[in-house]
């Protein structure tokens, strides 16, 4: 059962414009899951329109920007699905350093 903040997260998603095709992602269906895992905390998957679109990160960014939005959400997780570099783009949406790819050995 979908939350209730998941629900205005997504009601908000939706009515963000691509700007490749000036049509809304929920015509799009760029967005593919929007949940709460815990309370406050909201995780986004989305799929950009091609595996090699160049807007992902913008796409990205703008998920985040408009869901932090959204009374009630105090953090944002957003993963990229089905794009050629769906690493380096979850990770520079969500802030995090590309150039550290997990523990080093040793």
């Amino acid at each position: 059962m979908e939350s209730e903040l998941a629900k205005r997260v997504t009601e908000k998603l939706n009515d963000l414009v691509d700007e490749e095709t000036t049509r809304k992602y929920s015509e799009l269906n760029i967005v593919v899951d929007v949940s709460e895992p815990v309370s406050g905390s909201v995780k986004v998957r989305f799929q950009p329109l091609s595996a090699y679109s160049p807007l992902a990160v913008d796409i990205g960014r703008s998920i985040r920007e408009a869901a932090m939005s959204v009374e009630g959400v105090r953090t944002i997780k957003v993963e990229c699905g089905g794009h050629m570099m769906d690493e380096l783009v979850n990770r520079l949406v969500n802030g995090e350093d590309p150039r550290k790819r997990g523990p080093t050995p040793g």
